[in-house]
Formats: structure tokens, C-alpha cells, sequence
């Protein structure tokens, strides 16, 4: 049987950094340039590419609130499965 380590140790904080301040940025480029589309990001898969265009438009990623003041969709594009959004501002009604 193999031994195995344990350490115990505070657990560490959880930050907001990462794919939070990664969203954050991008969403911030958009509203610079709002009706525009921008290709931002590239996905492993088709599935995930459409997910992450979900989220987007839902509000599912905080950084890209209020719902409804992002567009987000994805596409293939020789064989890379990106994701595209755009910055609309408030939604009519």
C-alpha cells in the first residue's frame, strides 16, 4: 500500500482573481466600444464555446451584469470554437 502525506493547514482565502478579473477586463473593453463584436475567447469544445456565450448573455458570470447589457454568441471558425460578444447597453423594452 502506498503512504500518503497529510498536512493540515488553514485553508487558504479564495481570491477573485483569475477568470474573474479576466471577465472583468473584457467586459470593460466592450463598453468602450458598445454595438461592436469582439472575438473573446476560444473554447476546447463546441459545447463549452456555447455555454460560455450563455452565461454571458444570462448574467451566469457576474462580470458581464446587469442581464440583458451583453450580446455573447459562438461560432467555428476553421476548426477553433470561439466565443464572440458585444456590449448593447440597456435593453429596450
Amino acid at each position: 500500500m502506498a503512504k500518503h502525506t497529510i498536512t493540515f493547514e488553514p485553508l487558504p482565502r479564495a481570491t477573485q482573481k483569475g477568470q474573474w478579473g479576466i471577465n472583468a477586463v473584457i467586459a470593460a473593453h466592450l463598453r468602450h466600444r458598445p454595438g461592436e463584436w469582439a472575438h473573446i475567447d476560444n473554447k476546447a469544445t463546441r459545447a463549452s464555446a456555447a455555454s460560455t456565450a450563455y452565461l454571458i448573455r444570462t448574467g451566469g458570470l457576474r462580470a458581464y451584469t446587469p442581464t440583458g447589457h451583453y450580446e455573447a454568441t459562438s461560432r467555428t471558425v476553421d476548426g477553433e470554437y470561439r466565443v464572440y460578444a458585444r456590449y448593447i447597453g440597456q435593453p429596450t423594452a
